[in-house]
């Protein structure tokens, strides 16, 4: 088996998440925070409108702007804390059977911790730029439309380029003859295979076969739920 090393948490892109956070905040600390009324508002309508207010403070404005930041940085070191942890039993017991397989596993996860990077950064930026602009009072009715259109291209784009570069993997360390035209990315086609969950060769991750109904639906929800909980993030920073 290959001595594969460990993959280290991708801290440029977190220490980029974290310095734009910092930007921001502190920008609409000093420049938007002394013009809000008191009660400031807490909550926006649809309309872009505030329709809900509180008594002005320092701490529940720093509360409100830094929610979601935090819950997408946290989401970012937590994956790739995971996907670094992950990387050191690959060829452990248990874990891939083949040499190739080890090679895939690895590169994939490293192609995810690159991607996940970016990613959640420009999720995090849109978020910080959406609060920047509903504190500003410049919001209008399309813009969280546009937002939540603006994700789903951004997790399109991520999409896109995982299953591009997992192809270039699979072209360096191919898969076994049998199992051939039956990948679809992160996903396992096979009608004729009964199993739902397979194994993706690292002995340790599994992916729906979704050759099979309830693949299918377990994978549009592996896909879906994760866009809307972000659409939930978008939402609730700008509706405090």
């Amino acid at each position: 088996m290959p001595d594969l090393p460990r993959i280290p948490v991708n801290w440029k892109w977190v220490g980029a998440t974290v310095a734009s956070t910092a930007v921001m905040v502190a920008v609409l600390v000093t420049f938007y925070y002394p013009q809000l009324p008191d009660p400031m508002p807490v909550h926006w309508n649809a309309a872009g409108q505030p329709d809900n207010f509180e008594p002005k403070s320092l701490g529940r404005f720093l509360g409100l702007i830094l929610l979601s930041p935090g819950i997408l940085l946290l989401s970012m070191v937590a994956t790739m804390g995971l996907i670094s942890l992950q990387s050191t039993s690959i060829t452990g017991m248990g874990g891939a059977k083949t040499p190739e397989e080890a090679h895939r596993t690895w590169h994939g996860y490293r192609i995810v911790q690159g991607n996940m990077g970016w990613y959640l950064f420009l999720l995090n930026l849109l978020v910080l730029l959406m609060l920047t602009r509903s504190y500003g009072g410049n919001t209008s009715s399309f813009e969280l439309p546009l937002s939540l259109g603006l994700i789903f291209v951004l997790t399109g784009v991520f999409i896109v380029q995982q299953l591009r570069q997992q192809r270039e993997v699979e072209k360096e360390y191919p898969r076994p003859a049998e199992e051939q035209g039956k990948w679809w990315g992160m996903f396992y086609n096979d009608p004729a295979d009964p199993r739902i969950l397979v194994d993706t060769g690292s002995g340790s991750n599994f992916t729906f076969n979704i050759g099979r109904p309830l693949g299918r639906v377990l994978a549009v929800l592996l896909l879906g739920l994760p866009v809307l909980l972000i659409g939930g993030v978008l939402i609730a920073a700008l509706n405090g």
